[in-house]
């Protein structure tokens, strides 16, 4: 697949465009010093003939506003290429928890993060709302350094815990389902959680 990959000089989009190449997808890195994200005619004619668009973008730490100016941009500037196809990177703070609560409801949540966890939030809202076949994978609740096993599991709308109630991934199996959900396309129009 011909694929355009926001976000790759970053800790997962670095793993993702490794996955994606190791499997024989041409991936094309639109890389800040050559495309404005911000810019959506700019982006809209760097992706043209490209046939997925992956966004692996982290906002700055000060700003997590940009999270949701962001997704507007690449959902518009998607449809405008004629690029259908979109996944992208979401939080684990969205993630339920329960029947009606989040990781980010959950007491010692750290608070400073609650904007980030809204930003996501509003991004989904802006994927569901748009004509594009979209996914949003998150990480599990700590994502790290680790060996690629290809091993993982996931669950729509919800954290996903080990039995001893860890939520974990290694960077490179978060690639993995990422890329895997890229070739099956299981979960369109969907909010996804991956961990062991």
């Amino acid at each position: 697949m011909k694929i355009a990959l926001v976000g790759s000089t970053g800790r997962i989009g670095r793993h993702v465009a490794r996955e994606a190449l190791d499997r024989g997808h041409a991936v094309h890195c639109l890389l800040r010093a050559q495309v404005d994200l911000f810019d959506r005619e700019a982006l809209a004619q760097a992706l043209r003939g490209q046939e997925v668009l992956i966004s692996a973008y982290g906002v700055p730490a000060d700003a997590p506003q940009l999270q949701a100016t962001a997704t507007a941009s690449l959902v518009q500037a998607a449809g405008e290429a004629g690029v259908g196809r979109l996944i992208t990177v979401g939080g684990a703070g969205g993630l339920a928890v329960g029947p009606g609560t989040r990781l980010a409801d959950q007491p010692g949540f750290p608070a400073a993060l609650l904007p980030k966890v809204k930003a996501h939030e509003d991004a989904v809202a802006l994927l569901a709302a748009s004509d594009l076949a979209w996914t949003c994978v998150a990480p599990a609740a700590q994502i790290a350094q680790g060996e690629r096993t290809g091993r993982y599991r996931l669950a729509v709308g919800a954290l996903v815990c080990d039995a001893q109630g860890r939520s974990t991934i290694s960077y490179a199996d978060f690639a993995c389902a990422l890329v895997d959900e890229l070739e099956a396309a299981r979960h369109l129009g969907q909010f996804v959680g991956t961990g062991y």
